[in-house]
């Protein structure tokens, strides 16, 4: 089974880096997404505050319907 890990921040990638091939063992594999994110989900959406820093939030539900439109996935699990 290959994993999808999306991580608001570099941060975690670097963590999940040392900490996923200790847990998940052969044959399955994975890939860590890193975003710039600012570790919370921000109380109103619409603030234009700083957008870079949303970047995983808003682009969820487009990240989300793209791998689930993956041909085949659910076949292989």
């Amino acid at each position: 089974m290959h994993i999808e890990l999306l991580v608001e921040d570099l941060s975690g990638k670097k963590a999940l880096d040392v900490l996923l091939p200790k847990m998940v063992l052969d044959p399955h594999t994975f890939r860590i997404h890193a975003y710039k994110g600012i570790g919370r989900i921000p109380r109103n959406m619409r603030d234009a505050q700083d957008p870079s820093k949303r970047i995983l939030l808003t682009n969820l539900p487009k990240l989300l319907k793209g791998y689930g439109n993956i041909q085949g996935l659910w076949n292989r699990l």
